[in-house]
């Protein structure tokens, strides 16, 4: 083909519309706004599919703290903590805290490696005397009581879990 008839050819095929007869070439841009279509469409899927999805997983509860019911009582040498009911507790994760009510001075902790006992009833013998990993219902902790604690003072007890504090008794005088 001769190069002038290229140009020619393709001034045939693209002719620009006569404003007065309309006529002419034109584009067929159905297509194109089909597509267009369900582009949005499809965005605005993603999108909402993301909001539900967001609003699904801040409806899922949190951390909570672990509910315990406990009593404790004592004894000359020893401080007894009981669990009655609610949830375990991993008893390496047990420490009991004894400082002034006055809050004057502080104790060492008392964890599991430093006289901190759990033990479950055991009946063969009738008593507590199996230890036990966790403290669970029908448990109990026995801590033994710091050297330095002075009879007639008033001291405040926490039984801590991490950071959690399971059970806390305030103005205990220890004997």
């Amino acid at each position: 083909m001769c190069p002038k008839i290229i140009p020619k050819m393709l001034q045939k095929m693209i002719q620009r519309p006569n404003p007065k007869t309309n006529r002419g070439m034109r584009l067929n841009e159905s297509a194109v706004t089909s597509v267009v279509g369900e582009m949005l469409l499809l965005v605005l899927v993603i999108i909402l599919v993301s909001i539900m999805a967001a609003s699904a997983l801040s409806m899922l509860p949190g951390e909570r703290e672990t509910m315990t019911d406990i009593s404790m009582s004592m004894n000359g040498t020893h401080i007894f903590f009981w669990h009655h009911g609610g949830d375990w507790v991993d008893a390496g994760d047990l420490t009991v805290r004894i400082m002034k009510s006055d809050g004057s001075g502080s104790f060492a902790p008392i964890e599991r490696d430093s006289g901190l006992k759990v033990n479950a009833y055991s009946k063969v013998t009738e008593d507590y005397t199996v230890k036990s990993d966790t403290f669970d219902l029908g448990t109990r902790i026995e801590a033994k009581k710091p050297s330095g604690v002075s009879g007639g003072t008033k001291y405040d007890i926490r039984l801590t879990s991490g950071k959690s504090v399971i059970a806390a008794y305030d103005g205990v005088i220890l004997k």
